[in-house]
């Protein structure tokens, strides 16, 4: 049995244990520790609140519940979660009883589209980085419509999870020193729907301060998928599949407040067309906050492209890159619906970066679409028997260009160390590649 340790935070006193690594060595680990108020009732859809205080010594022997999400079953969608979810996990090689040294911080923000995923030691475990000795913190932030519902009024915080994130840096910066962490050395680092947090927080000027350095791995704010145009729309949209058709924010938000979590969610594969699945278009993911509740700050004040064409970002030392065949992850909606790729060959116009700023169905609009198409595919035509070019366009489009033209701008404004890295290291079972794929494909390492 784990040997158990006390550790005592702002809001009160936590049971961590001592675990043995894989490898022999010993590390400390605090888990479920909440950082903000459940986001439950009144507080759906609003901004996190600071956490409450406790009496006694609180158990942080397992973690947290993740946020709501959806686990497909060949019977059905299954609800796992709870909207209790604003977690996080501690994990110290040295507790400061044995040490004045404090160790760096890396604080683990997860992917998964916006509508899945945690910071759990299911996946996440300490055991690799702990063997660095730094402090390794993950967390859970609100997900899917509970996390980026917003309909550009004082009705909803927009960016809510992304603003949970910023709760949870600041409750490391307020605690992390009773795990020998050190608050003045805080690396930010996130793969995916993660890497686009992690970037959203180096253009936030609410996350100024709150880090030093910041790796986004496959993710940029000037991805497609990374910044959503008309969060507006969406929410009605939603509202509509529901069955609350309403032009009223205060009507349609007090009908999704009272909706459950599994219906919310499962809406957002209802309600999404087929052109935006097919596009890496998140139905609900981080956006431009125009108007925002009283209180409450904008995460994102003006176009992610415009904030770094001004230099108007945190400039800290940043790491940014992308995977081989990133356009691999279209392949698992090709897999679940065959019929996607014709609505490929007729939407040519989605693979067009919204950092072009061109309206859609206008005769520049098309003519750039045809270039791209061209590029890649020359005279054949976008089929089963193309994947491979299929594959190369979309990690291109969705991907690589927005972190390219991320580093181009960076660079322009920031003296800090920028460095971008192409991770192509092919294993004999490519475990994500099979995944979605099913199998390997001709050209595809």
């Amino acid at each position: 049995m784990a040997s158990t340790v006390i550790v005592k935070v702002k809001q009160g006193s936590l049971r961590g244990k001592k675990i043995t690594a894989y490898n022999g060595s010993t590390y400390y680990s605090f888990q479920g520790i909440p950082y903000a108020k459940p986001p439950i009732g009144s507080l759906r859809f609003k901004a996190p609140e600071l956490p409450e205080s406790w009496s006694g010594i609180r158990d942080a022997l397992s973690p947290g519940k993740c946020a709501p999400q959806i686990m497909q079953l060949p019977d059905g969608n299954k609800l796992i979660g709870d909207e209790n979810c604003l977690f996080l996990n501690v994990y110290t090689p040295q507790l400061p009883v044995q040490t004045d040294i404090k160790k760096a911080v890396m604080v683990w923000i997860h992917g998964g589209a916006f509508t899945h995923g945690s910071g759990g030691p299911d996946m996440y475990g300490p055991d690799h980085l702990i063997k660095g000795d730094v402090v390794l913190v993950t967390l859970n932030y609100r997900l899917g419509t509970l996390g980026f519902l917003y309909t550009e009024d004082t009705e909803t915080s927009g960016n809510a999870g992304l603003k949970d994130q910023v709760m949870a840096l600041q409750w490391i910066q307020e605690n992390i020193i009773q795990f020998s962490g050190d608050p003045n050395n805080v690396t930010i680092f996130g793969e995916s729907a993660g890497g686009v947090s992690v970037h959203g927080h180096v253009l936030s000027p609410m996350s100024k301060g709150l880090f030093h350095k910041a790796i986004a791995q496959s993710g940029s704010m000037l991805n497609t998928w990374g910044c959503v145009s008309n969060p507006r729309e969406r929410a009605f949209r939603i509202g509509e599949t529901l069955g609350c058709k309403t032009n009223d924010s205060r009507k349609l938000v007090e009908f999704l407040r009272d909706a459950p979590p599994l219906d919310l969610l499962e809406a957002i594969d209802k309600t999404q067309t087929n052109e935006e699945k097919i596009s890496f278009d998140l139905y609900f993911a981080p956006c431009v906050e125009n108007v925002v509740q009283k209180g409450d700050k904008k995460f994102i004040p003006a176009d992610p492209y415009q904030l770094l064409s001004e230099g108007k970002f945190n400039k800290v030392p940043f790491i940014t890159g992308f995977t081989s065949h990133e356009g691999m992850m279209m392949l698992r909606a090709l897999n679940q619906h065959p019929s996607f790729i014709d609505v490929i060959a007729n939407h040519e116009e989605g693979v067009i970066p919204y950092t072009r700023k061109l309206k859609k169905n206008t005769t520049q609009s098309k003519e750039v679409a045809s270039t791209i198409k061209t590029f890649y595919f020359g005279d054949k035509s976008v089929s089963k028997e193309t994947l491979p070019e299929l594959i190369d366009m979309y990690g291109d489009a969705f991907f690589i260009h927005g972190i390219r033209k991320t580093v181009e701008l960076q660079t322009q404004h920031s003296k800090n160390p920028i460095y971008m890295y192409e991770f192509s290291f092919d294993e004999d079972l490519p475990f994500i590649k099979i995944i979605v794929s099913g199998d390997r494909l001709p050209g595809i390492p």
